[in-house]
């Protein structure tokens, strides 16, 4: 670890503000009756929030004059050529669930070193939620009732909970459902966007959320961050884990993330 307790700590509540300060931005043009909207080459939407919340982090995280680089979905910033330790944001995760007013978008910082999320930010600010995570140290979330510690749950064989897409399962996502399913007496699940389907595990509310669409690193690094910190695990579907890389290009394995890893659940999807 390349900063003690004491400075991590630190420094997740500085970027948290840094969060937040984003989070307002992208609440201003939420409440507007039309967002105008344009597509990228890939066809996936992008708003005036999205661009605005990543000028907003670039300008926070390099002002920290850490020398990070940073690498967004929105772009990049390059401050040295030792990329082993970097900041991966998506300023707006859920362009979609933004668009359709539903409240399920998050801001997502993540602190990349060695391959590894060390620490992860996710500001929810439709929800008046903000998570955030430290790998040796804890996971909290943050509301208007204050800060809490988060853990993850023992899972009950007899109900398992699952947390999926709310706007992109794809028909092998139906299809790891139900192959899940059939290893449990009930199921529950819980529709969200973005991050915070992550979260919900890292809170407890979930067991499971697997992926077998297309996602990129920013999507899942914070993320990944909270729920690891707050005792849960995310790894390929072959059990292996990620490594994150300074490249925009890099798209994510199928994985699945979950908050009691003492179960065999790669078996699930072999």
């Amino acid at each position: 670890m390349f900063m003690d307790k004491e400075k991590l700590l630190e420094l997740s509540d500085k970027v948290s503000e840094i969060a937040l300060k984003a989070s307002q931005s992208i609440m201003d043009i939420y409440t507007r009756k039309e967002i105008a909207l344009e597509k990228k080459e890939d066809g996936s939407p992008l708003t005036e929030a999205d661009l605005t919340s990543h000028k907003i982090l670039v300008e926070g995280l390099d002002n920290l004059d850490l020398g990070f680089s940073v690498l967004s979905e929105e772009g990049k910033s390059k401050h040295k050529l030792d990329d082993e330790t970097f900041w991966l944001i998506d300023p707006l995760d859920g362009t979609k669930e933004f668009l359709n007013k539903n409240g399920d978008f998050t801001v997502n910082i993540a602190l990349i070193d060695k391959g590894t999320p060390l620490m992860g930010i996710v500001s929810a600010p439709a929800k008046g939620e903000l998570f955030k995570g430290i790998l040796g140290i804890g996971a909290y979330k943050v509301n208007d009732g204050g800060q809490t510690e988060i853990k993850t749950k023992t899972l009950n064989k007899d109900l398992i909970t699952v947390t999926v897409s709310r706007s992109h399962q794809t028909e092998k996502d139906k299809q790891a459902l139900k192959g899940i399913s059939k290893n449990f007496n009930e199921i529950e699940i819980i529709e969200a966007g973005s991050s915070l389907k992550l979260c919900r595990v890292a809170e407890g509310l979930a067991d499971i959320y697997c992926r077998m669409g297309p996602t990129y690193q920013w999507d899942i690094a914070a993320g990944q961050a909270v729920a690891e910190a707050a005792g849960g695990a995310l790894k390929t579907l072959d059990g292996n884990d990620f490594f994150y890389t300074f490249d925009s290009e890099k798209k994510n394995p199928e994985f699945y993330c979950v908050g009691d890893s003492s179960f065999a659940w790669k078996t699930l999807f072999s």
